[in-house]
């Protein structure tokens, strides 16, 4: 597994669902499932990145490839920590 993904928060607004999500990285790149069909709006937050140039895809899988509800990082180290605010359907 290259990331470990720990939900803090799970909220409903009307039509669309909220998640904060805590991300350890373990490899240099990887993906987390949501569990939403499709990702709306994607913001994202290091608390500890070693490295500066990280990159963060919406509805895409760690290939790169299109996959909806799935976050891909890229560009991290191990031990790396983002949290990730995602909002969708």
């Amino acid at each position: 597994m290259a990331f470990t993904a720990s939900f803090i928060a799970k909220t409903v607004k009307g039509n669309q669902r909220e998640q904060q999500i805590k991300v350890t990285a373990d490899a240099a790149s990887g993906a987390v499932d949501t569990g939403l069909s499709y990702i709306d709006f994607l913001q994202h937050s290091p608390q500890s990145a070693t490295s500066a140039g990280y990159r963060v895809f919406a509805n895409t899988n760690s290939g790169l490839t299109a996959l909806n509800g799935t976050v891909a990082i890229s560009g991290v180290a191990s031990g790396d920590v983002i949290f990730l605010t995602v909002v969708g359907r």
